[in-house]
């Protein structure tokens, strides 16, 4: 091997044991997993540095690590033992100081959380995307009623609370999350509109037992409003989503 191979791997070596602190794989500090008693009460909390959870299933942990929010089931997880849809766990973990705080502190619980999975319950997941009922986002006007955003203007601001959702400079997919939220079903953003827009949208909120084309005395539907106040609709429709399928997953001894 000549002088400047062996330089390459020395200096390689010399920059892989300068790597930031920073930089290493988020992990819990220290965790506890145990068998929880059922007393029909369920509870989630992460705040000063710890995540805890009481009589939490498997399905719900991995809810949580990936980031899947369910609500109406639509087989989000699906796969594994059935002990994993049915036992709940008590988990007490220590987040490190360095990533308890700061932007970007529910990806890293979301990491930290499926490495303790992966040790705990030897989980072995994988990603399926699947076709299930929901909806897809249209146009109902030629031109929808939202303000574009100003060229150049940065950053993004979308606020929802009790029937009233304010945009600033918000994408049409960022837009079809909310919805999706709201009716508890799935939204395909498929608008065809690209960039951002500035808006607000206030309807009367209602589980989805309603129809697309039920309104109250109140307030109109999520579907009217975004019809009258956006140029938009919602149209019933097979859309994708990601699935975690489970391919492992073995009960935790306890510790």
């Amino acid at each position: 091997m000549n002088k400047l191979a062996l330089l390459s791997i020395a200096l390689a070596a010399l920059a892989l044991a300068q790597t930031p602190e920073a930089a290493k794989k988020p992990e819990f500090e220290v965790a506890s997993v145990r068998p929880a008693k059922d007393d029909n009460s369920h509870d989630v909390t992460g705040r000063s540095g710890f995540f805890r959870t009481h009589n939490v299933t498997l399905k719900r942990l991995i809810a949580i690590a990936y980031h899947i929010d369910i609500g109406e089931d639509l087989g989000e997880v699906s796969g594994g033992p059935k002990w994993v849809y049915s036992d709940g766990f008590d988990v007490n973990a220590k987040i490190p100081d360095e990533f308890a705080h700061g932007a970007g502190a529910r990806q890293r619980l979301g990491q930290m959380l499926q490495s303790l999975l992966a040790d705990r319950f030897q989980l072995v997941i994988r990603r399926e995307q699947r076709q299930v009922a929901g909806y897809a986002l249209l146009t109902a006007a030629k031109r929808p009623k939202m303000e574009p955003a100003k060229p150049g203007e940065k950053g993004q601001s979308v606020r929802s609370h009790n029937g009233r959702l304010t945009a600033v400079n918000s994408t049409m997919q960022t837009l079809a999350g909310h919805l999706s939220a709201a009716i508890e079903k799935p939204v395909a953003d498929h608008t065809g509109l690209t960039g951002g827009f500035n808006f607000e949208l206030d309807w009367m909120p209602e589980r989805l037992s309603a129809k697309p084309e039920a309104s109250s005395d109140s307030g109109p539907s999520i579907f009217t409003a975004l019809q009258e106040q956006l140029g938009l609709k919602l149209e019933s429709a097979q859309v994708p989503i990601q699935v975690i399928v489970i391919d492992r997953a073995e009960r935790p001894s306890e510790n």
